[in-house]
């Protein structure tokens, strides 16, 4: 199950109430207990450990692990691997004052990976992250905007010089020849069929 799966089929989260996904009761009390999982497959699994909150229902006693605690997880994954964790992809798009679709557009990465990167649906590789990485310094993100706006200006200047070629003024020769042209045309009836 991913983890948009997750947030939907677990507790109702109401402002900060958490609702018993058991038995729909609102006294739910948490605790933050240390859980560990595996991560990766075969000889490749790593045994990792995340602190996440426990949710136990006073009505019931149901226990269980919710979005929050999935998340906790994620974390802890990120940081095995060594790359940003989904808040902080988000927090560095928010610092450099940019949009998603803005962060996009100066990074030409998809507006729908860097949502994915920003809810914990999928982890960047490494080479984007050390992207992301110098991005949180002021000039690496100043040196993408010149070099956007540099793009801008030469797709203008084409786009323009395309324009003005297929569309230039008559002058002179040409002029005179046009002007020739268009006393001898004349149009003739043509016969029935």
């Amino acid at each position: 199950m991913n983890r948009d799966e997750l947030r939907r089929q677990s507790a109702a989260i109401v402002g900060d109430t958490v609702i018993c996904p058991t038995c729909g009761d609102e006294s739910v009390n948490t605790t933050i207990t240390q859980e560990q999982f595996s991560y990766g497959e075969g000889s490749n699994a790593v045994k990792l450990v995340a602190k996440v909150p426990l949710r136990t229902c006073s009505k019931c006693g149901f226990k269980f692990l919710d979005s929050d605690a999935e998340d906790a997880k994620h974390e802890a994954i990120c940081r095995h691997l060594g790359v940003m964790t989904p808040r902080e992809v988000q927090s560095l798009r928010e610092a450099c004052g940019l949009s998603r679709t803005e962060f996009a557009r100066l990074t030409r990465l998809g507006e729908a990976t860097i949502g994915r990167w920003e809810r914990g649906a999928l982890i960047q590789n490494a080479a984007y992250d050390q992207l992301l990485h110098l991005l949180s310094f002021p000039e690496n993100l100043r040196r993408l905007r010149e070099r956007e706006a540099a793009s801008v200006a030469a797709v203008t200047r084409a786009s323009h010089e395309a324009t003005e070629s297929r569309f230039r003024a008559l002058t002179g020769e040409h002029l005179e020849m046009r002007k020739r042209q268009q006393r001898r045309f004349r149009l003739f009836r043509g016969e029935a069929a």
